[in-house]
C-alpha cells in the first residue's frame, strides 16, 4: 500500500529506501465495488487502484468486434502452424455472433482454435467445426427464439402470423441443425452417419445438398 502511495520501497536487507517512477496497470473480471461492500476487498487498496478506470463491456455486448477478432486470430494460427488461410462460411460467422460468449474473448479464441483443428484440411470453417457445447447452446437458442414469450396481447391473439415462423421454415431450420450435429457426431464417416440417423446413403446426400452442407468432409467407409 505504501509503495503504491509514495512510489518508494526498501529492499530486503537494506536500510535505504529507493524511489521508483512506475505506473501500475491492473485488470480483473470481478466487481471490486461489490467485494468492498462484502468486506472481501480493502477499500483503501481500491482507492489506490482506481485513479483511472477503463470499463470493457463483455463480448456479448460488442458483437461487432467478434468477426475482426476471429479473423485476426485465425490468420495468426494458420501462419503459426504453416497451413493455408481458412475462410469463413456465413453460417460460421452467424454462429459466432449469435453465441453469448460467457467466457468472453478467451472463450472465443479457444473456440476458433478448436474449429481449426476440427476442420483439418477443409479450406472453410463451418458451424459444425465449433465445439459441441456451443452448437448445443445455439440449437437450444434457435428453438426458443421460434416461440416468442407470451404477453397480455397474446391472450386475445394466441396465434400471430408475424410472431410465428411458417412450419416449412421451422422444419428446414431444425433439419439443418440435425444434419450439422449428425455429421459432427459421426466424425465425417458416412456409414456411421447413416447408422445413427437411419437414413439411406442417397437420402443423406440429398439432404446435405439441400441444406448446403455438401462441403462437410464425409468418408465413404
Amino acid at each position: 500500500m505504501r509503495v503504491l502511495q509514495e512510489h518508494r520501497f526498501r529492499p530486503v536487507g537494506s536500510s535505504a529506501e529507493i524511489s521508483s517512477d512506475f505506473r501500475l496497470i491492473a485488470a480483473t473480471n470481478r466487481d471490486l465495488q461489490k467485494m468492498v461492500h462484502e468486506g472481501t476487498f480493502r477499500t483503501d487498496f481500491l482507492f489506490r487502484l482506481t485513479s483511472f478506470t477503463i470499463e470493457l463491456p463483455p463480448l456479448r455486448d460488442r458483437a461487432e468486434d467478434i468477426a475482426d477478432i476471429a479473423t485476426y486470430y485465425v490468420a495468426k494460427l494458420c501462419e503459426r502452424h504453416g497451413i493455408g488461410l481458412k475462410g469463413f462460411s456465413p453460417d460460421f460467422m452467424g454462429a459466432l455472433s449469435a453465441y453469448k460468449w460467457p467466457g468472453n474473448v478467451r472463450e472465443l479464441l479457444h473456440a476458433v482454435e478448436r474449429a481449426l483443428a476440427a476442420a483439418f484440411h477443409e479450406p472453410t470453417l463451418f458451424p459444425q467445426h465449433l465445439p459441441e457445447h456451443i452448437r448445443i447452446d445455439l440449437a437450444k437458442y434457435s428453438i426458443k427464439s421460434t416461440v416468442p414469450p407470451r404477453t397480455k396481447a397474446d391472450d386475445s391473439d394466441l396465434i400471430s402470423r408475424r410472431a410465428m415462423p411458417s412450419f416449412r421454415n421451422y422444419r428446414e431450420n431444425m433439419d439443418r441443425m440435425y444434419l450439422m450435429e449428425l455429421t459432427s457426431l459421426a466424425g465425417g464417416n458416412i456409414r456411421e452417419a447413416c447408422g445413427v440417423s437411419g437414413l439411406s446413403r442417397s437420402r443423406l446426400y440429398d439432404l446435405l445438398k439441400k441444406h448446403n452442407l455438401t462441403n462437410s468432409t464425409l468418408i465413404n467407409s
